[in-house]
């Protein structure tokens, strides 16, 4: 891997992680958590309670709870347990499939993608200890995993964030079937939307008369000709017989509407996957399961006509307009909440700390925290069908939980521990905060301390050249700045990095993107001095030491 790294120039850019979260204690063990502030998410709140925790199962919840001798006592001093989060929309661990050659058809059963409906996520898992470990970070416990691409897309299995994705990390295999409305990509039929429709469609009606056929040779196969065996029709047979639920993507508005209708042809156990225009739909979400995302798109990306009436005429720029239209999108979870439509929240694809970064939007566009953290644990955990082994502090219940220092999805709270089948993971402090108290001596303005300077304007896109022996790499970084604290991307020649963590200290800016490359995870930390438009500084590298970087802000 390094020296493929050093030949392609790009060493400078990976870092090995330094810190750690700690693995404390083995499943087996026994652990009380006591003086905790309990969020059971379904049973209310408990002040001052304890959770026993045994062979990775919750045994006891409460403020009257008998610990046990065995017990390792974790004193908590008042930090808030939650349940961990469940995200419904991963593709965390499939490999990426070879593309079609050319002269390859669309059509069903193709190796395209139209017809996947066999396939089986669970026996495919594939993932490196650094990509669970940031989930976990995050506070994710558990991901349902299936792909976003195709029509008829496999069969979902739902793994635990351990160490490795192994048989033990499988919780429930199969979840659900699912469909997507992807239309693109096909070198023939289904080539449009109309084709896809239609294959979809006759896909549902031909697998119902396949189960009737094939549980006729089977009830008494004498002197009937055995039917031919189609393995794609077989998957399909519980889901049009409604024993296995069925998960369509649909995000916008006419996808929403066009599952729903055919949810009601076929008498599917239907629940709508995104919803990010759920908001305009609310008319026909009752009686299917639905699950928001909260990956909110862009205001250009919102469909139909009547979005653009619905924004209210400002006498101010098209940025105002804009900012109206992120507003009405982000409350969308809250305008579902309001119109009594019940559904769970999922990342939409993202990263683990962007789909709490977007719970928190979601929060601050009007939905109740409470509620949000539900459709993040118990609501997913009802529409995966494994409520009664998730989602809540329950006795009997898997021992995922989140210890944090607030109430969890607060502005306040930072984890300090995540529990997943009773596996206790410590994660590192956060950075400390730099301190705007006035010096000793009492001088400065009351808020400010002496000396103190004002934090540079770091925002816009920067060429950015790192600099190894092994030669210079280029990357663009692009940058949004909200105070002392920026987000954006970074590309570079390995593909598009969210920025974590970035920073402003007076004229010091700081920052970590982690790259995917060849089946791991690196992770890059960024530090320099920023001196108008022109930034310098290192990057560290792990094991592979540090280097220079230099960068240049774009006009």
């Amino acid at each position: 891997m390094a020296s493929r790294l050093l030949r392609l120039g790009l060493l400078p850019l990976l870092l090995v992680a330094t810190l750690r979260p700690v693995v404390v204690q083995a499943q087996g063990e026994t652990w009380a958590l006591t003086n905790a502030r309990i969020e059971t998410v379904t049973r209310g709140v408990i002040e001052g309670g304890t959770i026993l925790v045994r062979d990775g199962l919750i045994v006891a919840v409460g403020t009257q709870v008998s610990i046990p001798a065995s017990a390792v006592v974790l004193d908590l001093g008042g930090k808030t347990i939650s349940p961990g989060l469940i995200d419904l929309t991963s593709t965390l661990g499939i490999p990426p499939r070879p593309a079609p050659q050319p002269g390859q058809g669309g059509g069903q059963g193709a190796s395209d993608g139209a017809m996947q409906a066999a396939r089986m996520f669970a026996d495919e898992l594939e993932a490196s200890g650094e990509t669970l470990r940031r989930s976990r970070e995050a506070g994710v416990t558990a991901v349902l995993v299936a792909s976003d691409r195709g029509l008829f897309r496999g069969l979902s299995a739902l793994v635990a964030m351990r160490d490795t994705l192994d048989a033990l990390a499988i919780i429930k295999s199969p979840v659900a079937e699912h469909v997507g409305y992807q239309s693109g990509g096909f070198s023939s039929y289904p080539g449009s939307l109309l084709g896809v429709i239609s294959f979809q469609r006759q896909a549902f009606y031909d697998a119902a008369r396949y189960g009737l056929v094939m549980d006729r040779w089977r009830s008494n196969p004498r002197g009937v000709s055995r039917p031919e065996y189609d393995s794609q029709l077989e998957a399909l047979v519980p889901v049009v017989r409604g024993e296995l639920p069925t998960f369509v993507a649909a995000t916008k508005e006419n996808e929403i509407r066009r599952a729903v209708r055919l949810g009601k042809e076929h008498n599917l156990r239907l629940t709508l996957l995104g919803a990010e225009e759920a908001w305009r739909a609310i008319d026909v979400l009752p009686g299917s399961g639905v699950v928001v995302s909260v990956d909110f798109p862009r205001p250009n990306q919102v469909t139909g006509w009547g979005f653009g009436g619905a924004i209210p005429s400002l006498p101010i720029d098209s940025t105002g307009r804009e900012e109206a239209a992120r507003k009405m999108i982000e409350r969308n979870p809250a305008t579902l909440h309001d119109a009594g439509i019940p559904f769970a929240l999922a990342s939409g694809g993202t990263r683990a700390s962007d789909f709490v970064a977007n719970l928190k939007k979601a929060i601050a566009a009007g939905l109740p925290r409470e509620v949000a953290l539900a459709g993040a644990t118990v609501r997913a955990a009802e529409l995966a069908g494994v409520s009664s082994a998730l989602g809540s502090v329950e006795v009997g219940k898997i021992a995922n939980l989140i210890v944090s220092s607030a109430p969890f999805l607060s502005d306040s709270a930072t984890i300090s521990d995540v529990f997943v089948d009773g596996v206790r993971y410590v994660l590192p402090p956060p950075p400390p905060r730099r301190s705007t108290a006035n010096s000793a001596s009492g001088r400065g303005r009351a808020g400010s301390a002496a000396g103190d300077t004002a934090n540079v304007q770091f925002g816009g896109a920067w060429t950015i050249v790192t600099n190894s022996p092994q030669g210079d790499s280029e990357s663009t970084l692009t940058v949004t700045q909200e105070g002392a604290v920026f987000s954006g991307t970074m590309v570079s020649q390995l593909g598009s990095s969210a920025i974590e963590g970035g920073r402003i200290e007076g004229t010091k800016a700081s920052w970590t993107i982690t790259l995917d490359f060849g089946g791991q995870s690196f992770s890059l930390t960024y530090a320099g001095e920023v001196s108008g438009t022109r930034i310098s500084g290192t990057v560290t590298a792990g094991e592979f030491g540090s280097f220079t970087f230099t960068g240049e802000k774009r006009p």
